[in-house]
């Protein structure tokens, strides 16, 4: 497996023996064998002797027992990436016989680690509780962040059910969506429940390519991958126990590599020229190495794609709480990539601070990332805000029209995040490339992502983000002027590229 991620990273051109890739193989062995460890264990074992009867249950009427919010983490078959979110169960007693509640995670846990599709994992999850548990009737809800070629994650929703929650009209299944609805979660309708294969096998086509929405576009768009990096793919699946030509998994290995190269064509872009003046009327007439459409790789999530941010899935939020800062602000068009358009103002949550030093001229951009650890090859994403002040009169900053403006520091957060990262350096490069193209007086970049490595393996924390800043120019020696244009990206509509 080591020697499979070797090649892997001569394959996108990088040098294995750098500092920061030397240790790299391992560690990416190591993370697949964790993040595919339900291969390995028996998951009717977690529930144990956990089985209680309880007379009073019996002997009254035939209520539902819940368990919401159990967080998990799994491996697209398709893309190989990970999606990961969180499972919503309810099963109805029969006989008065409840399971210890820890259980319904450690099955849950157990059933994710491993290569499969959202719906897969939720009609599996339903058929391994009602088989332990010998319920009236079991029912999942299962809410999901998938990674893919974009920079924002897209959210999916799927569900089954078995006995008494599928039969019509279920009053059972109908309560179970009115307490998910009560505590704010988003549900699906009891139309789209899966008695039998129907609701799953919708999804499942949905997922076909793993990148959600349009994934089979993605892949037309992505580059074509070596043989050795193909080759390499299908090492990893087989050192993890699968194999690469079972009917889900054809074709994983190659959607992979060229996803892989793709996320890291960074490394093949150019730094975007500067405009100057009468050049830049709204285009980069002015450019002086103006990056090529097809050098920008595939189609990021646009309209059509469900945004993780969208009010209909707040209560993603407890996993993600950073995506709800990535709102936009009502009527303002989308122009850019991804859920939030490049540079335009954030939904407005905090009053400025009075306490801290206007800055007149400031300026706020943000916008949607996704980059790739080096450490494990697994993805981190998240918003990156950056703030400056204007140069002289001369300068991209001052003579610039806002939209190019807004291109620019686009492309420069695309041509550092699409390559092998760690995310302080991501902020620092973003920030001396910004500083250099803008002729800035000053700039800050804060960054906050949640990353792959501490959601689908080991530790598993998914409630956790990274944040990280860097400032340059008049703000990298003054901390109250750092906090003013802080405060301004918690507030980045009175600053907002316009």
């Amino acid at each position: 497996m080591q020697a499979a991620v070797h090649q892997l990273l001569v394959g996108v051109g990088e040098d294995p023996e750098r500092e920061g890739l030397v240790d790299t193989p391992r560690r990416v062995a190591k993370a697949w064998l964790d993040m595919t460890r339900g291969y390995r264990q028996e998951c009717n074992s977690a529930f144990g002797t956990a089985l209680f009867h309880e007379p009073i249950v019996a002997a009254g009427s035939d209520g539902l027992v819940v368990v919401r919010d159990i967080t998990f983490a799994a491996l697209s078959e398709h893309s190989l990436l990970p999606f990961h979110g969180r499972a919503h169960i309810a099963y109805v007693p029969a006989d008065g016989v409840v399971l210890g509640l820890s259980k319904l995670a450690r099955v849950t846990k157990c059933l994710a680690a491993r290569l499969q599709t959202q719906a897969q994992f939720t009609e599996r999850l339903v058929g391994e509780v009602q088989a332990a548990v010998g319920s009236r009737g079991v029912a999942a809800v299962v809410q999901a962040l998938h990674l893919g070629a974009g920079p924002a994650p897209t959210a999916q929703l799927s569900s089954a059910a078995s006995g008494c929650f599928t039969q019509p009209g279920s009053g059972h299944l109908a309560e179970f969506l009115a307490l998910l609805r009560m505590s704010g979660r988003s549900t699906p309708t009891a139309a789209d429940f899966c008695h039998g294969a129907g609701a799953g096998a919708a999804l499942e086509q949905q997922q076909s390519g793993g990148l959600g929405g349009d994934a089979a576009g993605d892949i037309a768009a992505a580059p074509v991958a070596s043989s050795s990096m193909v080759a390499a793919t299908q090492q990893l699946l087989q050192g993890v126990g699968e194999d690469p030509a079972r009917k889900g998994l054809k074709g994983g290995a190659a959607r992979y590599a060229s996803w892989l190269l793709s996320a890291t064509a960074g490394y093949r872009m150019q730094p975007p020229g500067c405009c100057r003046g009468a050049a830049c009327a709204g285009g980069c007439s002015g450019s002086s190495s103006p990056v090529a459409a097809s050098e920008l790789g595939p189609p990021t999530p646009d309209e059509h794609s469900p945004d993780p941010s969208d009010a209909s899935s707040d209560d993603m939020s407890a996993e993600m709480p950073f995506i709800l800062g990535m709102r936009e602000v009502e009527g303002t068009p989308a122009s850019g990539a991804g859920g939030l358009a490049a540079g335009q103002p954030l939904q407005q949550q905090h009053e400025q601070h009075a306490q801290w030093p206007q800055q007149d001229g400031l300026q706020a951009f943000a916008t949607h990332f996704s980059s790739q650890c080096e450490h494990h090859l697994l993805p981190f994403y998240g918003t990156l805000r950056l703030a400056y002040l204007p140069g002289g009169a001369g300068s991209a900053s001052a003579a610039c029209d806002p939209a190019c403006l807004r291109r620019q520091l686009g492309r420069i957060v695309e041509m550092f995040a699409r390559r092998l990262q760690v995310q302080e350096r991501l902020t620092h490069q973003v920030a001396d490339a910004a500083m250099s193209a803008l002729g800035a007086r000053a700039v800050l970049v804060a960054v906050e992502s949640a990353h792959m490595c501490m959601v689908a393996r080991g530790v598993e924390k998914h409630a956790s983000t990274t944040l990280t800043t860097a400032a340059r120019g008049e703000w990298e020696a003054d901390a109250a002027a750092r906090a003013a244009a802080l405060e301004a990206l918690v507030d980045p509509a009175q600053h907002a590229l316009r």
